[in-house]
């Protein structure tokens, strides 16, 4: 399939980084990490265990899994948000790398029992969201979760994003190795996006035992 064009991935990181000094504050106070993850809380693998968070920001999520006992690696292209969450998030790993490639990871650091993936599967092409799938489904244990949130709507104009067919994903995602446990459609928690018409669909894929 032919991605749909649109901004490179280095364009879209600046436009995070232009907007670091107002996001920081707004990823650790807009919500909770129990209310985002509501409507996959009952999928939710227990630790201990191994974690990897892509495009964590400043870590919020990640230190909610670390003190239920998971050891995270933390994926953030955004040097202001891999700062704010290297100091004030102490016990996980940081690094610079993002989807697609996570070009500094090795055989090492995985399997992970969970990848979590929040709020970056839009700023994917349509094409890299698809061969983005087999790479995770070998980071992923047998029987490990992969959970990615859905972004539809509207995106802010320096940090744009792609329309995702979650129909599409979740084929190629069996095709991949996965099985998909469930699909959740849920509102956004910001109101400023409820406004605009954004919405989220959760999935939570288990990879296959083969």
């Amino acid at each position: 399939m032919t991605g749909v064009a649109g901004p490179a991935p280095d364009t879209i990181i600046a436009g995070y980084a232009r907007a670091a000094e107002a996001l920081i504050p707004s990823y650790e106070t807009a919500v909770t990490t129990e209310a985002l993850l509501a409507p996959v809380a009952a999928l939710l693998p227990e630790g201990p265990g191994r974690m990897l968070d892509l495009g964590a920001g400043t870590g919020r999520d990640a230190a909610w899994f670390a003190a239920r006992g998971f050891d995270v690696l933390a994926l953030e292209p955004v040097a202001a948000f891999r700062a704010a969450g290297a100091k004030h998030r102490p016990g996980i790993t940081w690094r610079d790398d993002r989807l697609p490639e996570l070009s500094s990871l090795t055989a090492a650091d995985g399997p992970f029992d969970l990848v979590l993936a929040n709020g970056v599967w839009h700023h994917l092409t349509p094409e890299a969201q698809v061969a983005c799938l087999p790479l995770l489904c070998g980071l992923t244990r047998p029987g490990g979760r992969l959970i990615l949130s859905l972004r539809h709507g509207p995106t802010p104009a320096d940090r744009p994003g792609h329309p995702i067919d979650p129909d599409r994903l979740i084929r190629h995602a069996g095709a991949s190795g996965f099985s998909c446990l469930s699909r959740v459609e849920a509102a956004s928690h910001q109101p400023g996006n409820r406004a605009s018409g954004v919405t989220w669909t959760w999935c939570v894929f288990e990879r296959d035992s083969r």
